[in-house]
């Protein structure tokens, strides 16, 4: 993603530049998302997350009262790439599906007590899916 710095409007096209390099400005950090305030109790959004992430073929990784942890053990694979790797060899797919794929995991996290501010992160483009899906039941 393109940013630009707003005091002399040059591309900056990393994440990690915190200074622009024409004119020494001090970028401000990315906004990743605004949490949302909910009027229901923490333990009421468990309840709710539970079942909604289950009948998506998540598991529990984690849970306390301010988070819960979900882990799929469906992966984000490159399905062309793990054929290319097939067709190299069985040793080299193998190394691509276990080392450089990822689970899709997706994060709850509350905040305070009534309104609660919750905020759910996935790391991967199905995760980030789904976790915007849960974002619209509330």
């Amino acid at each position: 993603m393109v940013r630009y710095c707003p005091n002399c409007g040059k591309a900056v096209t990393d994440d990690i530049t915190r200074v622009c390099s024409s004119c020494g400005y001090t970028l401000a950090n990315p906004a990743a998302q605004i949490p949302k305030q909910i009027t229901a109790s923490r333990t009421e959004i468990i309840e709710r997350a539970i079942p909604f992430f289950a009948a998506k073929k998540y598991a529990v990784q984690a849970q306390t009262d301010y988070f819960v942890s979900f882990e799929s053990q469906d992966r984000d694979v490159s399905w062309l790439i793990f054929i290319v790797f097939c067709c190299l060899g069985l040793i080299p797919a193998i190394v691509y599906y276990y080392w450089f794929t990822h689970n899709h995991q997706v994060t709850v996290s509350l905040g305070g007590t009534t309104p609660v501010t919750m905020n759910v992160i996935g790391n991967t483009a199905q995760a980030k899916k789904d976790a915007a899906e849960f974002m619209q039941l509330f």
